[in-house]
């Protein structure tokens, strides 16, 4: 199967995310909310081309009023960030067992060489 094909590209962003344990953050909370890699999947989610432009405070486009208006769609990085040992929530939030920072780099390395597929 061409890994072009939505069905599929779905199916391993999935896993990946799938990979990655859950925490609560401290609602209201965007302190996590910069620039950050999408893929082309996840450009698609959200129904854009590219990735949102950067505001001027440094947030993200999708940062509102205390909240990620795509949340359930958020980018890779977004959904890592507080989870892996090396990339821990200043406030101390995360799951109850981080990703050992291994786990967490070899994520990152399996979603970039999704993305860098045709």
């Amino acid at each position: 199967m061409a890994s072009s094909d939505p069905t599929r590209r779905a199916a391993v962003h999935g896993r990946l995310y799938a990979r990655i344990p859950a925490f609560e953050c401290i609602e209201g909370c965007t302190d996590c909310c910069g620039p950050v890699p999408w893929s082309a999947y996840e450009l698609a989610a959200v129904g854009l081309d590219s990735p949102p432009p950067e505001r001027a405070d440094g947030r993200c486009a999708f940062s509102l009023a205390g909240r990620c208006d795509v949340h359930e769609h958020r980018p890779l990085m977004c959904r890592l960030y507080g989870t892996v040992e090396d990339l821990r929530c200043p406030h101390g939030r995360g799951p109850l067992v981080p990703l050992p920072a291994e786990a967490g780099h070899d994520l990152v390395r399996r979603y970039k060489r999704l993305n860098s597929m045709p």
